[in-house]
């Protein structure tokens, strides 16, 4: 079984910098730098071997980069889609390294072998043998470009199961789309909070101690979630607090099914942890717990927070009241709360943007977007001066003889180097900041009706009163 994908690669000097055992830190183009990834001898050398899996069709695998560079400058054809990569993956245990090459080559011998130049590398450093695919963009006989729309790929699976099926391999039958985006789709893999996760995890949580989808749907609550469960429907669905549209549970995993999970809760019935559990977890919505347990002096000043929160107006109290939310900043000495709306949980993932934003906008005071605005602006002038700065440096350097004054215009150019860094860095969080500021606001509401909804001390009168406004405007003291 085989399962393979397609992309473009565009060419960028500025953006793409190659920093390996050249000391003069040599820019490579992105033709070149696929293509010493393809070739990589880390990847493509078996372990025990000495043999590299690279092909070159159309090529030498060894000046494939200068082949096909030579042939974009012949047709004038040197900019937008220089290449493109591609990869053709087996199934574990399926394939030896060996064939899984000869596969490889036979593939891009029908695909592209008449027409373009191909670099075919098969890799070994993921634990399973796979192939990887650099086509030159520019047909070497008429200078027409490749075009890697859907055709391209559908033509591309449609062969590789061909020789699948001659070599007698598997083959994916009934090939599903993949429609979860590729930074969710790693950030899932490495265990990092997204929308989905977070699901699955108040899900487990709560399949652990409820016994029924009732018990189910108070968990959830208190966690920030509705469940929507009828058992005259074929499905249940899920939403945040906050969310407009709902999700299947069944689209979370099979475990997450209407049936799968009614039966992982019959289990809990008789499990008496599991009891002492969830009472545990939502003896807060009994009414004898107001009258047993007096509210302290911390919960009116948390709740007070959340409530001015909503109405902070200034770029810079919005953004310190999300460090607050978030969780890395403390209302005062050593008190730090997690955020309890699921949006604020997966806004975790992106902590570094959000403590670059929260720094900068305190250094500067920015009040407004105006402000913002300005400090881009002058930042940009600073950013131009430094850069002509270092250009007369570079100039000196070219026509400096002496040693010790070479020296001397070394480190001043690393110093501006250095400023133009922490410039373009301050540039770019600035702009995060315009970005991110309404999206900070809603977190801020998120937060504070998640809160409202878990609050003990409040009467459901007054939780619907108090989620309904946008900006608080009376206090309900207990």
């Amino acid at each position: 079984m085989a399962v393979t994908k397609i992309w473009a690669i565009h060419d960028s000097l500025s953006r793409v910098t190659d920093y390996c055992s050249n000391p003069e830190k040599t820019r490579m183009t992105d033709l070149e730098q696929v293509l010493m990834y393809a070739s990589d001898a880390e990847k493509t050398r078996e372990v025990g071997e000495e043999s590299f899996a690279v092909t070159g069709i159309n090529c030498k695998a060894e000046t494939a980069a200068q082949e096909m560079a030579a042939v974009q400058q012949r047709f004038g054809k040197e900019g937008g889609n220089v290449a493109y990569h591609a990869y053709q993956s087996f199934k574990p245990g399926e394939v030896t390294a060996e064939r899984c090459h000869r596969i490889g080559v036979e593939l891009a011998r029908r695909l592209w072998g008449n027409e373009y130049q191909v670099l075919v590398a098969t890799h070994f450093n993921t634990g399973t043998y796979h192939n990887h695919f650099v086509i030159n963009a520019v047909n070497m006989w008429t200078g027409r470009k490749l075009e890697a729309k859907f055709g391209v790929y559908y033509r591309m699976r449609e062969a590789s199961d061909q020789i699948c099926r001659e070599c007698g391999l598997s083959v994916v039958e009934d090939p599903q789309p993949h429609k979860t985006p590729r930074a969710i789709y790693f950030a899932e893999k490495n265990g990092e909070p997204t929308n989905w996760n977070l699901m699955r995890e108040v899900l487990d949580e709560g399949l652990s101690i409820a016994s029924n989808y009732s018990e189910l749907r108070q968990i959830l609550k208190k966690k920030g979630y509705f469940l929507d469960y009828d058992p005259r429907h074929k499905y249940v669905t899920i939403r945040s607090l906050n969310a407009k549209k709902p999700v299947r549970t069944h689209r979370l995993g099979d475990e997450y099914t209407k049936e799968a999970m009614a039966e992982r809760m019959e289990q809990n019935e008789d499990v008496p942890e599991a009891r002492r559990a969830f009472y545990a977890l939502t003896e807060h919505n009994a009414y004898w717990y107001r009258r047993e347990h007096e509210p302290k002096p911390e919960y009116f000043r948390f709740r007070a927070f959340y409530r001015e929160a909503l109405r902070a107006t200034t770029i810079e109290l919005v953004f310190r009241c999300l460090a607050i939310i978030l969780g890395f900043a403390p209302i005062e000495k050593e008190v730090y709360r997690k955020p309890l709306s699921p949006e604020c949980r997966e806004a975790c993932r992106r902590l570094d943007r959000y403590t670059a934003e929260i720094t900068l906008s305190s250094q500067e005071k920015f009040q407004d977007r105006a402000d913002v605005e300005r400090f881009i602006s002058t930042t940009e002038t600073e950013i131009s001066e430094l850069t002509q700065a270092r250009e007369k440096v570079r100039n000196q350097q070219k026509s400096c003889k002496d040693p010790t004054h070479m020296t001397e215009l070394r480190i001043q150019c690393t110093h501006l180097t250095q400023g133009l860094v922490q410039l373009r860095k301050r540039r770019k969080t600035a702009k995060w900041i315009l970005e991110d500021y309404a999206k900070a606001r809603e977190l801020i509401g998120c937060e504070y009706r998640s809160r409202v909804l878990n609050d003990p001390y409040l009467t459901d009168k007054e939780k619907q009163t108090l989620r309904g406004e946008a900006v608080p405007q009376k206090d309900y003291e207990r």
